[in-house]
């Protein structure tokens, strides 16, 4: 028993320290994700790099071992107890004074609590495992999300750039005419006020970039002045096509949701519980054998105790056990009816952005045939170059429209992989859990 009493743990104090952990945030980049040199960070890249980095990992790893220590406790037996005793009494035979005594109880669980208890303490494991995967999901998700608000802001400035210049134009064209009497005031006052908004709009999608790069630098879990600015690859958002079939995306919203497959683990430890409590009307045995030496008299006993369910059989525990139980039956019935529609709205969306993107691209193909039109005719002395300059921006207005309706593809994939929570577009599922936590 002595030698048993010394196998013990020692503490040892881990205090925090916020400033030095704010420093050592300050200091990160992408080089710290160990992936070594990449030319070109495009969206899979970005995810390996932030499911090294980001620190909601590191929380839901942190989760995962708790649990795998609940079932350390929960496989534990419960200790036998050791009583002694010494008692002295004064009398004047020869009989020796001192009674003393010696017992152990040795406490006997019976009916599979313990293995109900290791049941539970499993599933909760896997619910917990489940969250790293769906905090993987969640970074990528969002770092998706702020990737494109990124590629958005790129190509919306771009165009928006093009379209202000165009406007430009045409307002210095209707300035010479409106001194040569040509055209009126107003047709100059519209021109100039649609030239303004235009490059209202470019200025605050300008002051967007900032934003925008600090979230997208947040959603890898470095600051903003570690983002990279000349090799971000953005060409993955050109792509409007997935790599799988409608039914194939319908059977893996089914199948891959990690919150579903968290919801049967939740409905394991339920049913655990139940069968722990209904295990727990037996009641457990406590064994007691003990040594009495009563002033020179030995005396051996063996002791049997255990509590008796006169009162209660542990039907309140029972009745919250199988109510639990059927809560988390209805939560997976609710999540997955949910689970159906989120995937049939966002399929439904992402087909209807498609759709509209066809049509955007028709509107500038006829643009496009207007605008050689119309050039030709200029060439030929048959069209000025106000004419020429209105189709241009004609053009430019349809491009923009194309690009609106494209970004809004790309919005509704976002949301139909998040309903899958599986990329589409043909790379690799997330590495999420490392050998350390299988």
């Amino acid at each position: 028993m002595l030698l048993a009493g010394c196998a013990h743990q020692t503490y040892a104090p881990q205090p925090l320290q916020p400033t030095a952990s704010a420093e050592a945030f300050n200091a990160r980049s992408l080089a710290d994700a160990g992936m070594g040199a990449v030319e070109s960070w495009d969206l899979p890249t970005l995810t390996q790099a932030a499911l090294r980095l980001h620190p909601d990992l590191a929380v839901a790893r942190a989760q995962l071992k708790a649990a795998r220590a609940a079932k350390i406790s929960a496989g534990q037996k419960p200790n036998p107890t050791v009583s002694g005793n010494a008692e002295h009494h004064s009398r004047a035979d020869n009989v020796s004074p001192w009674t003393m005594t010696l017992g152990v109880e040795i406490p006997v669980e019976t009916h599979g609590k313990r293995e109900a208890r290791l049941e539970q303490a499993t599933a909760l494991s896997e619910a917990a495992k489940l969250d790293i995967a769906l905090t993987a999901w969640q970074i990528r998700s969002r770092l998706r999300s702020r990737l494109l608000d990124w590629y958005a802001v790129q190509e919306q400035a771009a165009q928006l750039q093009k379209e202000a210049d165009l406007r430009g134009k045409v307002v210095a064209l209707l300035e010479a005419r409106l001194k040569a009497g040509m055209v009126s005031g107003t047709d100059l006052a519209d021109a100039r006020l649609m030239w303004l908004k235009t490059q209202t709009q470019l200025e605050a999608e300008s002051a967007r970039t900032g934003e925008i790069r600090a979230a997208l630098a947040a959603g890898i879990g470095i600051p903003a002045e570690a983002l990279p600015k000349a090799n971000l690859s953005l060409s993955g958002f050109q792509q409007e096509t997935v790599s799988a079939s409608a039914s194939d995306i319908r059977i893996a919203a089914l199948l891959n949701r990690i919150e579903l497959r968290k919801a049967l683990a939740n409905y394991v430890a339920a049913e655990a519980r139940l069968k722990l409590e209904v295990a727990k009307q037996y009641p457990d045995i406590s064994l007691s054998p003990g040594y009495l030496w009563d002033q020179g008299d030995k005396i051996w006993s063996l002791g049997l105790s255990l509590v008796l369910p006169l009162f209660n059989k542990n039907e309140g525990p029972i009745a919250e056990a199988r109510a639990q139980r059927e809560v988390e039956a209805q939560r997976f019935n609710a999540l997955q009816a949910a689970v159906i529609g989120d995937q049939s709205q966002a399929m439904a969306a992402w087909q209807s952005a498609l759709n509209e993107t066809d049509k955007a691209r028709s509107l500038v193909s006829s643009q496009q045939a207007r605008l050689a039109q119309t050039q030709r005719q200029f060439d030929a002395g048959y069209a000025d170059r106000l004419e020429l300059t209105t189709a241009q921006l004609e053009l430019a207005t349809a491009e923009s429209a194309v690009l609106a309706a494209h970004l809004k593809a790309q919005r509704a994939l976002g949301a139909l992989e998040d309903a899958v929570q599986q990329p589409l577009d043909g790379s690799a599922p997330l590495p999420a859990m490392t050998e350390e936590d299988q």
